[in-house]
């Protein structure tokens, strides 16, 4: 189960890069000499979450009140694969990037969306 600030996501819901999480960030640079230097920041304290296109995805008031939230820019408490993390939403426009899973010309409250929420350990 996860949630995000008490929001319950769906079931069929991914963390995407489980894998990735916590390990140390590397950049690769050639100097004029030809030479590679690695630099090593801090670990990947990004989460981010997967929404299959299911009928039984997100739904469009969720999706609301994650958006507001979202906006509000503070930390808050997320609850993923049984793991407690404070965390808040990426600081750019991709952080909730969920899109309806039928295409119609006005939205219901109960609609499922599907996409990606890009989340930021705190």
């Amino acid at each position: 189960m996860m949630t995000i600030a008490g929001i319950t996501l769906p079931e069929t819901a991914v963390w995407a890069n489980e894998t990735a999480y916590g390990q140390p960030m590397a950049a690769v640079e050639t100097d004029l000499a030809g030479t590679d230097r690695v630099y090593y920041g801090s670990e990947n304290r990004n989460l981010e979450i997967y929404i299959p296109a299911t009928e039984s995805g997100m739904k469009r008031d969720d999706v609301i009140a994650l958006c507001r939230i979202a906006a509000d820019r503070s930390a808050v408490h997320a609850e993923i694969n049984g793991r407690e993390f404070s965390v808040r939403f990426a600081s750019d426009s991709s952080a909730i990037e969920l899109k309806p899973v039928r295409a119609k010309q006005t939205q219901a409250g109960d609609d499922s969306y599907y996409g990606t929420i890009r989340l930021l350990e705190v």
